[in-house]
């Protein structure tokens, strides 16, 4: 059904059947039944049209105000009252007394000869009579039409101050006629009345105004409505409020337009949100310093400038001392607070231009813009120093740590962000060697570090052909933790001097080495055997997930080596889930789409991975044909502690059920994190509290008793678990 662009009529009041209540009318303006695309008149069968973002449907609208007026009785009543115009009341007045004046004319002209002085009383009689019918019944009709008026008025009085959205009625200069009670709320107002009379440049920012302004004048010019318009509002305090608008214009019965119309819905919650969501993008969970994708415009950004100005850019890599030892004696609880408060200190140090990131864990880098010369930055390097060499009072615990910082500039070094943290990263070790609590300059010279990165390298080359990798396994559970429903796929390396060696240690390194796809590829074919093999022996279906790496997404040929893998090892499609990460998927988001879609049509589950932790595009998230998103560890640990992490968590879920998405929580460790995602109806989740990651066999076994058997156990973290 077609929305009409305007709103006409005069009478301001509909009965409505609905079908969800057969038994029982509906009293509703007709004015707004027009708006929503019902014709005066028609039985009302439905309400399923989306009005405002899919916030208001009408049959739901009008319930909701129509249960706060109490005298339903009167209302059912007057219904039927026939709204008689002014002029048809006269005119009927007079044809009855015309009538009456015509049956009384024969007895007055047949004795007007003989009682000629009685036959005038008699007329005068005859015609007082006459008026006074035509005169009650203009009385009787009159109230009759103020009854309706003022039933009228009643309602929409009623509608008004219920309604939970923003209404309003301005005439054609745009001041307020009229305004509901929680637009009143809305503009911080104690009454509505108090609206009336004024423009919106009396209550918004001016800003706000002129566009209003605008916008209400291309309505009255054109008639056309305005659907669907986001303001957004800075009020006196400072804090900001967005509302969804839709305006509309407002006509008479000669459909003469005399004013706008508009109802707006309070979309702050939702905006703050994605503001979070972007925020939180951008910056790290822990500190709320910028991450690397920031880190790395920023320090694009201070080279443009640098080279402009013929000045250096210094690269500082600063890695806290023995941070490993608070972990491991005081708990994560105490080393957070500590990074926290380093940061802080940190910050203290620098110039407003300077930039501070955190890449993770206990590493940091400093970018000083403008520098002139190698003394100004050895001069912040030992301010900083100095000042983290100073005790930190955690939680009643006195703590003593140093930093190691590696030093490279701009232009001397490298002209990029990405050179320049990477020989930044190779001077700290340098430092570390040196004794800690030290700094060093990037020379072109071998050191410790790029000795041992290459060394890693090339035993990375030799992993593959030398059997080193593995496969371990960790379960997904429901939220309930009654059933298991799926696997996670996690490469480990058995390095053959160091032990077992965790993911983020090397496979950064073998994307750079551009090993990623064969190693990738390895991986998608053992946990497809492996899952075909537990089915095998009798052990039932469930989903093993395997990420993809960028470099297996863009460079290699996934979808042919999904279907080919699936067909060699006998696993049917509907058993394998591929976890895509947020920069892959964006990086070209047409290209991938199709790519998605391909590997849709074999059969196989996609899920994207870490939601959160990228810029995501909400706009390309929608089209993607995904199954499931998982949302990342950095927002779950902070459940209970982060209240912006929670209201983030709860955004992700609610994103999830509106656009049909399964939702998983990955990284749960905690009763309290488990609850809070209970709540919220997060349907999956991963983590220790459930089972850290397992072994084919070791898996195999839970498996086949379909639960955990490690489930709570007091104490269990991920560097334990790993060390296992």
């Amino acid at each position: 059904m077609e929305r009409p662009a305007s709103v006409s009529g005069s009478s301001l009041v509909a009965i409505v059947k609905t079908e969800d209540l057969p038994d029982r009318s509906r009293l509703c303006p007709i004015r707004l039944l027009h708006l929503l695309g019902y014709s005066q008149g028609r039985k009302v069968v439905s309400a399923h049209t989306r009005w405002l973002d899919g916030q208001l449907f009408a049959s739901k609208l009008f319930y909701r105000w129509y249960g706060k007026i109490e005298n339903r009785r009167v209302m059912k009543r007057q219904r039927h009252t026939p709204a008689v115009p002014g002029v048809a009341i006269a005119f009927s007045a007079i044809l009855l007394g015309i009538a009456i004046a015509l049956v009384l004319a024969p007895y007055i002209l047949a004795h007007w000869a003989r009682l000629y002085t009685t036959d005038i009383s008699l007329l005068i009689v005859a015609s007082i009579g006459v008026l006074t019918i035509i005169v009650g019944r203009l009385v009787v009709l009159k109230s009759l039409a103020d009854k309706r008026y003022q039933l009228e008025r009643d309602l929409l009085k009623g509608f008004l101050e219920h309604i939970p959205d923003n209404v309003f009625f301005k005439d054609r200069d745009s001041r307020f006629l009229l305004v509901s009670r929680a637009m009143a709320n809305y503009c911080g107002l104690a009454d509505p009345a108090q609206a009336e009379g004024k423009n919106d440049s009396d209550i918004f920012s001016s800003e706000h105004a002129d566009q209003a302004l605008a916008d209400e004048q291309a309505i009255l010019r054109t008639g056309e409505a305005k659907i669907g318009i986001e303001e957004k509002e800075t009020w006196p305090d400072g804090h900001e409020s967005w509302a969804l608008t839709t305006k509309v214009p407002l006509k008479n019965q000669r459909g003469v337009i005399i004013g706008t119309m508009g109802i707006a819905h309070n979309i702050t919650d939702r905006k703050q949100a994605e503001v979070r969501v972007q925020y939180m993008a951008l910056h790290d969970t822990l500190t709320g310093l910028p991450n690397r994708i920031l880190l790395e415009d920023r320090l694009t950004q201070a080279i443009a400038v640098a080279r402009r100005n013929h000045k250096s850019v210094a690269v500082l890599m600063l890695d806290l001392d023995h941070f490993k030892d608070v972990n491991d004696s005081f708990g994560h609880y105490v080393g957070d607070r500590l990074l926290e408060a380093v940061s802080m200190r940190m910050q203290a140090c620098l110039r407003d231009i300077d930039i501070v990131a955190r890449l993770g864990g206990d590493e940091f880098v400093i970018g000083l813009s403008l520098v002139a010369n190698n003394q100004d930055i050895e001069t912040v390097t030992q301010k900083l120093l100095s000042t983290l060499s100073d005790p930190f009072l955690i939680d009643a615990h006195e703590l003593q740590i140093g930093a190691s910082i590696g030093i490279s500039q701009y232009p001397a070094d490298g002209e990029s962000s990405e050179v320049l943290i990477q020989f930044s990263d190779a001077a700290m070790y340098e430092a570390k060697k040196n004794g800690r609590g030290t700094y060093c300059f990037f020379t072109p010279k071998l050191t410790e570090a790029t000795r041992r990165r290459q060394k890693r390298e090339n035993d990375l080359h030799q992993a593959c052909a030398r059997g080193e990798f593995v496969v371990h396994y960790q379960p997904q559970s429901s939220m309930d933790l009654r059933r298991i429903i799926g696997v996670e796929a996690l490469i480990r390396w058995q390095h053959p001097e160091e032990g077992l060696i965790s993911p983020m240690e090397f496979i950064p390194q073998l994307e750079e080495l551009g090993l990623m796809v064969e190693v990738g590829d390895w991986v998608l074919r053992t946990a497809c055997l492996q899952n075909a093999a537990w089915q095998k022996a009798g052990i039932p279906p469930i989903r093993v997930a395997v990420n993809v790496s960028a470099q297996q997404f863009q460079r290699g040929d996934i979808v042919s080596t999904v279907g080919r893998t699936l067909r060699e090892t006998g696993l049917r499609p509907r058993w394998l889930e591929l976890e895509l990460t947020e920069s892959l998927t964006l990086d070209d988001a047409e290209t991938a789409i199709k790519t998605m879609q391909a590997l849709k049509r074999i059969g196989v589950s996609l899920s994207l991975d870490d939601f959160g932790t990228g810029w995501s595009s909400l706009s390309y998230l929608r089209k993607f044909p995904l199954d499931r998103i998982k949302i990342d560890r950095s927002f779950v640990r902070d459940i209970g502690s982060e209240p912006a992490a929670e209201a983030v968590v709860r955004s992700i879920i609610n994103l999830c059920h509106n656009l049909g998405f399964g939702c998983i929580a990955e990284g749960v460790e905690t009763s309290q994190q488990l609850d809070y995602l209970q709540k919220q109806k997060c349907a999956e989740m991963q983590g220790f509290l459930f089972s850290h990651a397992l072994t084919a066999g070791e898996c195999g076994a839970m498996l086949r008793l379909g639960k955990p058997e490690s489930m709570g156990i007091p104490g269990l973290t991920e560097d334990r678990l790993l060390s296992l």
